[in-house]
């Protein structure tokens, strides 16, 4: 049997200690592989829930916002009817206009400066609205009319007062 010495009682318990670290560092390297599949289960289930609940949330938003949604969608193809109807009323106006005013002139053989430019403000209203072919066939004759000749003119006074504000600017 072997005896023990005062000193061997140190190394004894000092390898011991070492013993019980390895053990403990193998222990815990061991559990930490082991819990890494726990870590990664309970990573994506929490993943899973914060999408799940974006979703849910996403749902209830859709949910809550859909009559108003309907009701703008609603309200917006009533204003937009609206707007198409004023555009082919104002279409029919402007093409009565143009034809009228334009066969006024036809039927004068001249035309005035001033009633040259009226007519040319009516006609590309009415071709910007999507006007016919009829109203293009009326701006033709009437720009190949002769002019009237006048000593003063709305654009003239036109022209002379644009002039005057800015001169004075």
């Amino acid at each position: 049997m072997h005896k023990f010495k005062e000193g061997d009682l140190w190394l004894l318990t000092s390898t011991f200690d070492q013993r019980l670290t390895e053990i403990t560092t193998i222990i815990g390297i061991i559990s930490a592989i082991s819990a890494l599949p726990i870590f990664k289960y309970i990573s994506k289930w929490s993943q899973r829930r914060r999408k799940n609940k974006a979703e849910h949330l996403i749902e209830a938003i859709a949910k809550a916002t859909r009559p108003l949604i309907e009701s703008y969608e609603r309200e917006h193809q009533e204003v937009m009817d609206k707007l198409a109807d004023q555009d082919e009323t104002s279409i029919s106006l402007l093409h009565d206009r143009v034809y009228i005013d334009g066969q006024k002139m036809l039927d004068k053989g001249e035309a005035s400066i001033d009633e040259i430019d009226n007519f040319i403000h009516l006609y590309q209203c009415y071709r910007k609205l999507g006007g016919n072919g009829t109203g293009e066939a009326m701006n033709r004759r009437v720009m190949d009319l002769p002019l009237k000749h006048e000593t003063n003119t709305l654009v003239q006074e036109a022209k002379a007062l644009h002039e005057e504000r800015e001169a004075k600017k």
